[in-house]
């Protein structure tokens, strides 16, 4: 496993050198841990949260980034026509150059996103749609390693004590969590080799829980960029009060996208 990146082993964005990156932005989930799928609900992109919808927020950090040129959207089919609504009017979604639907599974999803990325930019940059919190500068470094070393990932160490269900053992084991860490979004990778890969998951009908795992399988360990802790995920209802909380913050702060 590489070893993670600190933040003053980058170099700054607005380096000549600095390389031009899409951003496949996943937004096709059913939010069924979120209750999107009951009748009456709205799936987490299509929430209002802290004055805007999540979406929105998401976008925003991404059209604050330097090196994200474009933007595609991945949504849901059922979400489909309000999203292309929004790319179309909200200042948020100015970077998006299309919305399309997603599959049934993440990997086809990011599939069909990536087959709307233009050929021409170096790195290929893929963020669920749920965490609105990343921030531009991490975003910028995660493309700056995904186009030095081939791929990076936004991760953070596991603090948490761990424990394993272990019926065998009559309850719990405790894990040694030294060097374990949880993968966050943006995942990056350079976009030829990226394209390749997800081609031939498509041939061969293989999926992967996230994008980095893929690349893990076939070409090797992607490099980590230590993330924020603020960069939580949307996943059930008991999250949102904390994300809502840090983006009021943040908008009375002025750092809307930052």
């Amino acid at each position: 496993m590489s070893q993670p990146l600190e933040r003053s082993q980058v170099r700054p964005t607005g380096d000549a050198a600095a390389p031009r990156a899409a951003c496949v932005l996943v937004a096709a989930g059913s939010s069924v841990r979120f209750g999107g799928s009951a009748p009456g609900r709205v799936r987490k992109p299509m929430l209002e949260v802290a004055g805007r919808l999540l979406i929105e927020h998401t976008a925003a950090a991404f059209l604050a980034a330097e090196t994200i040129e474009e933007i595609v959207l991945v949504a849901h089919p059922g979400d489909l026509e309000a999203l292309e609504r929004l790319a179309a009017t909200s200042p948020a979604l100015r970077k998006v150059v299309a919305v399309v639907a997603g599959g049934a599974e993440r990997t086809e999803s990011v599939q069909r996103g990536v087959f709307w990325c233009r050929f021409d930019l170096d790195v290929l940059c893929v963020h669920d749609a749920a965490r609105p919190l990343v921030r531009p500068g991490l975003i910028d470094l995660c493309v700056q390693r995904a186009h030095a070393v081939g791929a990076a990932l936004v991760a953070r160490p596991v603090v948490d004590t761990l424990h394993r269900l272990a019926p065998e053992a009559g309850g719990t084991v405790q894990v040694d969590r030294t060097g374990l860490w949880a993968a966050q979004t943006p995942q990056c990778f350079r976009a030829r080799e990226f394209r390749g890969l997800l081609q031939r998951a498509k041939e061969v009908g293989e999926t992967a829980t996230d994008d980095a795992a893929l690349w893990q399988r076939h070409v090797g360990p992607p490099e980590f960029v230590e993330g924020d802790s603020a960069n939580l995920k949307l996943t059930t209802p008991s999250d949102l009060e904390c994300i809502e909380a840090l983006l009021a913050w943040r908008e009375r702060r002025g750092e809307v996208g930052v």
